[in-house]
């Protein structure tokens, strides 16, 4: 089995499942039921969580079930993570590198689901990450390659596939970057950091020294990480504003006021307190020099604009956006006060 026939089986069968219950779960599921089909009377009983007695066991499920060969891709083509429409393989040969792989389509009456993406979508999200690449918040982007491949057999349902026009695997190449949970998250990123100034973060206060020098100690760290959290947010206010020069919103970066809970779409080195974004997916766009002239060509229709969601109504849109960025920097300095009234006063104007 060569790579691309990996590829295309992997997005077709096993790509679905771990979107569902997760990369690791998703394989062990497939050998779990593979064996207990081969012997009924040991249904329920637990492959074995050693990995040297559950990697051939798993293998041979594999190459059973998916053919001769794809057990071999499948440790050749290190699966680095599994969203609900992309998978994401480390590149062999070059660790430095990754490749994410999706199945398009362009039949107008298949929606977007697990498994299966629209193929306009992957274009864009190609064009929106050239842009934040350029801005300097987005992983290099090296390649992107597509090929014809035969449709699925079956929907996001289970049911026979309705389609009647064949796929397009989508394939973008582009740098590997380490994300915040990679890292263990922020809290773990901070604690390595506070750790190499010469605080250790799992103790309250040197077991050594007079009250004072205790005291100092705690002072001295909480300060530090307390600075830390806010360079962390600060950074984030700073990648949001520069993909909004470039008219890019990335929607993806979790709930909440400050949106940073998507750890797995945020790349962040606290040395040099720069931050990237992954995973350009989910975006909103704007043309945003465009929609303020048209706006500005129209101002007494800006009541009917806000309705229809036409240029002037963007406009807005986005600069909430870029204004909430904002916000959250000053606050992130300490700067609360300010940010209040700055968010005042932007109202105020767009009331006015």
């Amino acid at each position: 089995m060569d790579e691309q026939e990996f590829l295309n089986k992997f997005t077709e069968y096993l790509a679905p499942l771990m979107a569902h219950i997760g990369k690791k779960q998703g394989v062990r599921a497939v050998a779990q039921r593979y064996f207990e089909d081969l012997d009924v009377d040991s249904k329920g009983k637990e492959l074995p969580n050693n990995e040297k007695e559950y990697a051939p066991m798993r293998d041979e499920a594999l190459e059973s079930i998916y053919g001769k060969g794809f057990a071999e891709q499948y440790t050749k083509n290190k699966l680095i993570g599994q969203g609900g429409i992309g998978s994401v393989f480390e590149m062999q040969g070059d660790p430095s590198k990754v490749r994410k792989v999706q199945r398009t389509t362009e039949d107008p009456l298949i929606s977007p689901g697990i498994g299966i993406q629209r193929k306009e979508i992957a274009d864009d999200e190609v064009e929106a990450q050239l842009k934040a690449m350029k801005a300097g918040v987005a992983p290099r982007l090296h390649a992107v390659e597509t090929y014809p491949v035969a449709k699925r057999k079956y929907n996001n349902f289970g049911e026979d596939n309705p389609s009647k026009q064949d796929e397009i695997m989508h394939i973008m190449e582009m740098d590997k970057v380490s994300t915040v949970e990679d890292e263990g998250g922020i809290d773990e990123i901070i604690d390595k950091k506070v750790r190499n100034f010469g605080f250790d973060n799992t103790k309250d206060y040197p077991y050594k020294g007079t009250t004072e020098q205790k005291s100092r100690y705690i002072d001295r760290k909480d300060q530090m990480i307390k600075s830390e959290k806010a360079k962390y947010k600060l950074a984030l206010s700073k990648a949001r504003l520069k993909l909004s020069d470039e008219g890019i919103v990335h929607t993806d970066l979790g709930y909440g006021r400050e949106q940073d809970r998507r750890e797995d779409h945020l790349s962040y080195d606290p040395y040099s307190n720069e931050m990237q974004m992954i995973d350009y997916n989910q975006v909103e766009t704007f043309n945003h020099a465009h929609n303020l002239h048209e706006h500005t060509r129209n101002q007494n229709l800006k009541e009917e604009e806000l309705k229809d969601y036409t240029p002037g109504a963007n406009a807005e849109h986005f600069l909430d956006h870029k204004v909430n960025a904002i916000i959250q920097g000053m606050t992130a300095v300490g700067n609360q006060d300010l940010a209040l009234q700055f968010k005042g006063l932007y109202e105020e104007t767009v009331d006015s």
